[in-house]
């Protein structure tokens, strides 16, 4: 339903009983499959034009939604270019599913500006702009705080580099709770290190060992603290459908099940399942979904693709762009490929003096190991297993005593110089890449790595699994 269509209904619900008035917006907030549109149609006797009236004034006052659909939202031009990356933020924002703030603060010659709210059950999307006349590129750091002082989120900005005055994006994603009443958003804003074009203003000379050893700090000198607190539209925080799947499957002798899949206007999520007696873990996917008019809706490029759980290395739920503006009828999975992490191979052993190790993950070879006065460096030449797609393939390490270590930075390319001899090597052409991690200060002789995944299976035809 369009804007007029839905001033339409609007316009032919004014002849209706007046036991409609019912419909309020208390029994929208409480609805737990929430209409798609935010049409909300209040029925009035046609005998009395000032009970219209008046009906009408209290829906555009109280209801913000209904105010939106009645009065003639502008097109937010600079917000659809700002979500351009995100299929699911531009169908939320064509669709006007954006909730208005405006709210604005002014400190040390900085100002803040809060513009929009894209909100529902499950993920918080802010978008601010920055601005000042007595500063050069500003950047913030944002938090978000709950009423309740909780936590179950996770924060995530793509928006440092962006120029002053532009909208900047902070998003909020709720894993195992769903969206509070409300939240109070704090910009911690300094001066960037970088232009707006990325490039550094004071730029260091770095050795190699900096770039790999050093440890990167920051604590950047803040300017101003902007504190917003932020209430939502109780319509918006209802929005989201929870469809029970519950179909157990064989996918490349594993077996899995979809459990359910959440939908929100935001992004959809696919919970999964498995049996105990698997021989490995699931770590990643492939996949697309599908409606019954061919419509195709893929996992998401940008933020959160996957989580998983405490007792195991399975990635549990993974996210892609939502259907949720797409009316579907009918929605079918289709995975094409699966990433495994062989339960027998969850651990993988490299002495680092001979550089004899464990057969490695399938499509990896080791490239070199650098010894350097702070460390070793070790070099992966790895397959690429989409076009133009890098990754990581190592989750950590453990050392001889067993203790679990994160790897502090990770650097891909697709060339790679070998020290001995200077011959530069190109993956790219041959579907390759390189992966540099560093071991600093390591002190054994071997060291344990541990793999995202051992094994990759493409289906040429596609596993299918009806949804709705």
């Amino acid at each position: 339903m369009n804007r007029n269509e839905e001033y339409k209904a609007l316009r032919d619900s004014l002849v209706e009983t007046p036991s409609q008035l019912a419909y309020t917006v208390t029994k929208a907030v409480k609805r737990k499959k929430a209409s798609r549109k935010r049409t909300r149609i209040l029925g009035i006797p046609a005998g009395s034009l000032a009970v219209c009236f008046v009906a009408f004034m209290l829906l555009v006052n109280l209801f913000p939604p209904f105010a939106r659909a009645c009065g003639g939202v502008p097109v937010l031009r600079e917000l659809a270019k700002a979500v351009t990356w995100s299929p699911s933020l531009s169908a939320a924002v064509e669709d006007e599913y954006v909730q208005s703030v405006g709210q604005e603060q002014r400190k040390n010659g900085i100002t803040a500006r809060v513009e929009y709210l894209i909100v529902d059950q499950k993920q918080l999307n802010v978008f601010y702009t920055l601005d000042t006349d007595q500063y050069g590129q500003l950047d913030a750091d944002g938090a978000v705080t709950l009423p309740d002082g909780g936590d179950g989120y996770s924060s995530s900005s793509g928006s440092y580099g962006t120029p002053n005055g532009d909208l900047r994006q902070l998003t909020v994603d709720f894993v195992d709770r769903d969206m509070p009443e409300g939240l109070t958003l704090t910009l911690n804003v300094y001066q960037s290190a970088y232009d707006e074009n990325g490039i550094a203003m004071e730029p260091a000379e770095e050795t190699m060992e900096d770039t790999y050893f050093k440890v990167q700090t920051h604590d950047p000198k803040i300017l101003a603290v902007f504190t917003f607190d932020l209430t939502f539209d109780p319509w918006f925080t209802a929005q989201g459908e929870t469809v029970a799947v519950g179909k157990t499957f064989q996918l490349d002798s594993q077996t899995l099940t979809l459990k359910q899949a959440e939908i929100y206007p935001t992004h959809l999520r696919l919970d999964l399942g498995y049996d105990p007696d698997n021989t490995a873990w699931l770590t990643g996917l492939d996949f697309y979904v599908e409606n019954e008019r061919g419509e195709r809706f893929v996992p998401v490029t940008n933020g959160i693709s996957a989580t998983g759980e405490e007792n195991s290395p399975s990635m549990v739920t993974y996210w892609m762009d939502t259907t949720y503006f797409s009316n579907s009828k009918e929605l079918k999975l289709y995975i094409t490929q699966a990433r495994w992490l062989e339960k027998s191979r969850e651990k993988i052993r490299l002495n680092l003096a001979t550089e004899e190790h464990d057969p490695l993950p399938d499509g990896t070879e080791l490239a070199g190991i650098l010894h350097l006065e702070r460390g070793y460096l070790l070099t992966f030449r790895e397959k690429q297993y989409r076009e133009g797609w890098m990754y990581s393939l190592w989750n950590g390490h453990l050392d001889a005593g067993g203790t679990a270590e994160s790897f502090s930075s990770s650097v891909s390319s697709y060339g790679y110089q070998e020290p001995d001899t200077g011959e530069y090597l190109d993956g790219s052409v041959s579907g390759f890449f390189y992966e540099t991690v560093p071991l600093p200060d390591y002190q054994g002789t071997e060291v344990w790595l541990k793999p995202v995944f051992t094994r990759v299976t493409d289906f040429s035809a596609p596993a299918a699994i009806s949804i709705r």
